[in-house]
């Protein structure tokens, strides 16, 4: 078979991981020939699996304009389709706004606010905001019922209400779990200890790592408010936040808070491992997720996790996380502080964490399962 591998429409968030790690298994699967189009986004991508025999990689990013918006055309793709005999596309998160013609498409789903709309989330945005929300998510469900019948998730609860938005269509559940990077820890990128080496870390710190883009719906900045709340209840503890993001991207921090973050900026997913290994506890403030890449992570670093008291997170994690009040900063500090008294508690996260771990596809399980889903269609 000849498939189509369309990751042009990825440019941040966890896509991008899952995206490497599937096209990094693709030599695994010699029946099969690959034609990969990458973003921009995944140069390094392209460097890993250049050679393999039964890939051909090219660097592209989609436009966005009135052919591909109103219909779905875009004559690069089209004609890779046409020119490599394309018997399948599969896009591993869409809306690929690109509607492949007259092959099988499956795509992958991650858009959770089409399918969470009980989420928090709607309810702290302001009108502004929620009616751009509104117009996206309309446009979003319009390319996705154009282009595609067969979808495949993270979870399961995603999946099921998937099939209720789009009718006659099938999501199949095929789990996100940590990079391949997370196997080669000790060869991974070192540079990152210099950052957590100017923090001049006293011993009784507790760091507390974020590991996100900053979209709205992470609600990273509750940690602001989390900070007051251990400033004044808490005298006690020495903590740190610690964020992969820009201060920028943040409201004002007061400056007897400025002490309690680090912000490192935007990091590649190779650079991962090393911020695990040098932190306490993984805070992780989400509203509204299909599936994060940063639970499974998590639980492979043996860190225990302090999150959102929410259905799509309890589906993920279920007992190996402490959960807190999704828009509480005040329940999430007295979390984080119990956590950070406790090594007992931590001990029992880490050790659930392990086993919740082995309930996720592996990144071998989730490349077959997705080939298979194309097998038996094609």
């Amino acid at each position: 078979m000849n498939i189509l591998v369309n990751t042009t429409n990825l440019s941040a968030g966890g896509g991008l991981q899952v995206a490497d790690s599937f096209c990094s298994t693709l030599n695994r699967y010699e029946q099969h020939n690959f034609v990969v189009v990458l973003s921009s986004y995944l140069h390094s991508t392209k460097e890993k699996i250049k050679h393999y025999s039964n890939v051909e990689v090219f660097e592209y990013d989609i436009k966005n304009n009135i052919q591909t918006i109103v219909f779905g055309r875009d004559r690069f793709l089209d004609s890779l389709v046409r020119d490599k005999k394309t018997d399948a596309v599969v896009t591993i998160f869409g809306p690929s706004r690109w509607n492949p013609k007259n092959v099988f498409h499956l795509s992958g789903f991650a858009m959770s606010q089409l399918v969470l709309k009980e989420s928090p989330f709607f309810s702290i945005i302001p009108l502004k905001e929620k009616l751009k929300w509104k117009f996206g998510n309309f446009v979003r469900k319009y390319l996705f019922a154009r282009s595609t019948k067969v979808f495949f998730s993270e979870n399961q609860l995603i999946s099921d209400r998937v099939e209720q938005l789009f009718k006659n269509s099938k999501c199949y559940t095929i789990t996100n779990y940590y990079n391949q990077v997370f196997e080669e820890i000790e060869a991974s990128s070192n540079k990152l200890n210099l950052a957590f080496n100017l923090l001049k870390r006293r011993s009784d710190e507790i760091v507390l790592l974020n590991i996100s883009t900053p979209y709205l719906f992470k609600n990273l900045p509750i940690a602001i408010d989390i900070a007051k709340e251990l400033k004044n209840k808490h005298k006690d503890l020495n903590f740190r936040f610690v964020f992969t993001c820009k201060e920028s991207d943040f409201p004002p921090i007061e400056k007897e808070l400025k002490d309690c973050f680090c912000f490192l900026g935007k990091v590649a997913f190779e650079e991962c491992p090393n911020l695990y290994k040098q932190c306490d506890i993984v805070f992780h403030p989400t509203l509204l997720e299909c599936f994060s890449a940063v639970y499974p992570e998590a639980m492979k670093m043996q860190k225990p996790i302090v999150t959102t008291d929410l259905p799509f997170a309890h589906s993920l994690c279920g007992d190996a996380a402490l959960y807190y009040s999704p828009l509480s900063a005040q329940d999430a500090a007295e979390k984080i502080y119990t956590l950070s008294q406790s090594v007992e508690l931590q001990k029992d996260l880490i050790q659930k964490g392990e086993r919740q771990l082995e309930k996720y596809d592996t990144y071998i399980q989730r490349s077959e399962k997705i080939i298979k889903v194309l097998e038996s269609y094609v």
